[in-house]
This record gives C-alpha cells, sequence and structure tokens, in this order.
C-alpha cells in the first residue's frame, strides 16, 4: 500500500477565529503546521505517493506544500476539488488512486503506527478498516461497537449518553468485546480498491462516517476495526483541544514527534533570539525566529512563540500559543490563550483562557478572560466597560 490520502478540504468552524485566515490543515503546532505531522508519519510508514485534497482556502495550502522540502522519491500532489464531503473528495480524486490506499483527516494529530495498521488490514482482508482509539469521553465523537474478532458491528453518530447505554444492553449477552462503547473513530482509513467502484455508482454516499460506512454494514461488506492502543491521537476541532494538543507536544506525548528547532533541555528554537537581561524561560517551551524576549519578561512553562514576536518587559506568557508577528507590550500576563497572527497588546493586559482572532489591536489596562476576539477588532478598556455595564 503506497497511496495516501489527506482530507484538507474543511472550513474548520469550530476552531474559529483561528480559522478565518488560516485553513485548520495550515494550524501550527509547536511552530509546525499539523499536515506536516501526517505527512511525515505517511512517509515514515512506507507511503510514497501523497494526495492533499483541498477546498477551503485550498490555495494557501498549496502554497505551502509547493515550498515543502520532501525527498524525491515522494510524490506530493494537491488536488484543489469542489467536493460536497469527505467521501465525495476521494470519489472526485479516483483518477489518482491505483491499488489499496489509506485516508487521513486533516486536523488530527497521532503518531499512529500505520505498519502495523495496514499490516492489520491486509490480514483480514477487509473492504475497509477503521482506526480506532480508546477515548475517555466517547460520546463527542462517533462511538465503534466491535465483536471479538475486531469487525464492526455498529456505528453511533455522535450519539446521546441514553442512546449508547441502551444500544450497550441490547448487546449484553452478545460477543460485542467493548460493552461500554469507549471506542472512537479515529478518522484514518484503510480501503481496497474496490471502494472507490461502490463510491461511485452510488453517489448519494458523501461521507464516510454517516453514508459509507453505514451502507457497507448494511450491505454485508466486513469492515473491521483496528485498535491504536497507546499512540497518541488528538482532534484539533476546537481551540481547547487545539491548545492542548500544543502542550502534549511540548510534554513529549508524543514520543518521536517533536516542535520545530533544535532541542536543548525542554527548548526548541528555530532561529535567532534576544533574550534581554534577566528575562526567563521555563521549559518546555517552543520559539521561533526573530524572537525579542525583553527584560524581566518570563516565558513558559509550556508556550509556543512563534516567528517575529516580541514579549514586552516583565510579560508572563506561559500555557499559551502565540502564533507569528505579534506584539506584546509591558507588564502583560497571557495564560492559556491562542493569538493568531499579527495580533499587537498594549501594556498592563491580562488575557485568561481566550482566544484572539488574527489582527486584533488590544489597549492597554485590558483585561479579558474565557474570551473569543474576532479577527481585525479592536478593544480599548473603555470600550470593555460599556460592555460589561450595558450587560448588568
Amino acid at each position: 500500500m503506497t497511496v495516501g490520502v489527506i482530507l484538507a478540504g474543511g472550513k474548520g468552524t469550530r476552531l474559529r477565529p483561528l480559522t478565518y485566515f488560516r485553513p485548520k490543515p495550515l494550524v501550527p503546532i509547536g511552530n509546525r503546521p499539523i499536515i506536516d505531522y501526517i505527512i511525515d508519519v505517511f512517509i515514515k510508514h512506507g507511503i510514497t505517493k501523497i494526495l492533499v485534497l483541498v477546498n477551503y482556502l485550498g490555495e494557501s495550502i498549496r502554497s505551502y506544500l509547493v515550498q515543502k522540502k520532501i525527498s524525491k522519491d515522494i510524490e506530493l500532489k494537491v488536488l484543489n476539488l469542489d467536493s460536497i464531503d469527505t467521501a465525495d473528495a476521494v470519489r472526485r480524486a479516483r483518477h489518482e488512486i491505483e491499488g489499496d490506499f489509506i485516508v487521513s483527516m486533516g486536523d488530527i494529530l497521532s503518531n499512529i503506527n500505520l505498519t502495523n495498521f495496514i499490516k492489520f488490514h491486509k490480514r483480514k482482508g477487509s473492504i475497509a478498516t477503521v482506526a480506532l482509539k480508546e477515548y475517555e469521553n466517547p460520546l463527542e465523537y462517533g462511538v465503534t461497537l466491535i465483536d471479538r474478532n475486531d469487525r464492526i458491528l455498529l456505528f453511533l453518530e455522535k450519539p446521546l449518553s441514553y442512546e449508547l447505554y441502551l444500544t450497550s444492553l441490547a448487546y449484553h449477552r452478545s460477543n460485542i468485546k467493548f460493552l461500554h462503547g469507549n471506542l472512537i473513530n479515529a478518522g484514518v482509513y484503510a480501503f481496497k480498491e474496490e471502494i472507490l467502484d461502490i463510491i461511485t455508482q452510488n453517489p448519494h454516499l458523501l461521507d464516510w462516517g454517516k453514508h459509507v460506512f453505514p451502507y457497507l454494514l448494511e450491505n454485508n461488506y466486513s469492515v473491521y476495526g483496528w485498535i491504536m492502543g497507546g499512540s497518541y491521537w488528538l482532534d484539533i476541532g476546537t481551540p481547547s483541544k487545539y491548545l492542548r494538543a500544543n502542550i502534549d507536544m511540548l510534554s513529549g506525548a508524543l514520543s518521536s514527534i517533536g516542535p520545530k528547532g533544535k532541542y536543548v533541555r525542554g527548548i526548541w528554537t528555530a532561529g535567532d533570539i534576544e533574550i534581554q537581561s534577566n528575562a526567563r524561560i521555563i521549559p518546555p517551551v517552543a520559539i521561533g525566529e526573530n524572537v525579542t524576549i525583553e527584560s524581566h519578561a518570563t516565558v513558559g512553562p509550556y508556550a509556543v512563540i512563534g516567528d517575529n514576536c516580541k514579549i514586552g518587559k516583565s510579560t508572563t506568557v506561559r500555557k499559551s500559543v502565540i502564533w507569528e508577528d505579534v506584539s506584546i507590550g509591558e507588564n502583560c500576563k497571557i495564560v492559556s490563550t491562542v493569538l493568531a497572527d499579527k495580533v499587537t497588546i498594549g501594556g498592563k493586559v491580562s488575557i485568561i483562557e481566550s482566544t484572539i482572532g488574527k489582527g486584533v489591536i488590544i489597549e492597554d489596562n485590558v483585561f479579558l478572560n474565557n474570551t473569543i476576539i474576532e479577527p481585525e477588532t479592536e478593544i480599548s478598556a473603555k470600550k470593555k466597560l460599556k460592555e460589561l455595564i450595558s450587560a448588568n
């Protein structure tokens, strides 16, 4: 199996305001776009032809990947498709696919062992195999039920708790493997080439999870589930999960996968950094190029600072992700927050557990807690006070 498909066409609506100007596959984790990690895993496990299927802000993804340096042995193509959903995108790209193939969503961070996954798929001989992950709170995802031979019995698309309970109860005396249904669809699939004929002959099958897999089960096709075990997996669909992904990356949860830059004692650096007197860097942190950390500032722990950023005097940044071209003034406190590109922050500003869109200007003496700010917005202390008064 040498063909891998990355589905990178979604709008990333749950991750807004971060994805208004940057498509989700280019959202940085540890100062590298998430699509880099997916491509690296594909290549590591023997995929030699990679198709990236794009739509929303697709030219941004194409422009980035055209400049990406990869081995001459790897064929990387970006196809801009006007597709309706995930299976429809693959259907429109079938002319580029020969033989069995792998599909991965473009918004997951994982160090999945694709070699073992592919071996399992070939051993079972199924038309489709779904990578599954044991997850502590499966209700927000599609829950998958499998039997003792790893054959998938049922997909429950984002069930309510009582629906999951009743389904588990119904299977209580059967040979179901996981009674409590804590296995979720991890968004990585292996297919026989035959699947391309099925989705072409049935154009109403638009999405893998909602349409294709239920169709296969209803028509008695063998579909198997492969459990990822201890491999790391996270869907970065929301700002809180995006922040968690960066913290996990810094903490080493992905083993062989790490942030951009050279690593020394818990600090990744991608270029020149100016660190002024009495500034502190507390690992783990990742810092991009052309970054200035002014005197008495503290960066870390668990901070990611992008290229061309300035951290002002006596400012603290921890458990936060700062994108590129961001300027933070003096005596600020940035905690558990994401700042998109080109954000400008004045002095004596506190931002806690918030998400700030591209190009936002925040003036002096502003306090934000658990706040989402849309791109290109100006925030002043006076404006914030008026909002509070009107809300009361």
